[in-house]
């Protein structure tokens, strides 16, 4: 009877973990997408991209690698809001982003910096004078 059951056991067990795992044993990607410069339109790595699920208590946080690519893995079947932050960027937050399970989704994020006009040459921005002539 023991013989029996293992096989059988096995034939359950091993399709729900590759079910929970993609078939090469990874997460499956639930929510991914790529930020980019929206000047330069090249990759932004280092952005601090979270994302969590209102009314619950779940919240995650991921950077982007060097090519401005991120991913989260276990947030399928939620609406979940999105925050891209980095220094020298305007922040920006995406809300109620819907996340379907085994159906990733892809965000992608042009990221617009932030304009510094402390030190700037008064030449690449002319300014508009209004003179009295009497």
């Amino acid at each position: 009877m023991k013989k029996i059951c293992v096989p059988i056991l096995l034939s359950i067990i091993v399709p729900l973990a590759l079910a929970a795992k993609g078939v090469d044993g990874k997460s499956e990607v639930c929510l991914h997408g790529y930020v980019t410069d929206a000047v330069t339109k090249k990759p932004v790595p280092g952005v601090v991209v979270s994302a969590s699920v209102p009314g619950l208590n779940i919240s995650k946080e991921v950077k982007t690698d060097a090519d401005g690519y991120f991913s989260f893995t276990q947030l399928c079947g939620n609406q979940v809001n999105i925050q891209f932050e980095k220094k020298g960027y305007q922040s920006l937050r995406k809300s109620n982003v819907a996340v379907k399970e085994k159906a990733g989704v892809k965000v992608n994020i042009e990221f617009t910096p932030e304009y510094n006009d402390t030190g700037s040459d008064e030449n690449d921005y002319p300014i508009l004078r209004m003179l009295q002539m009497n």
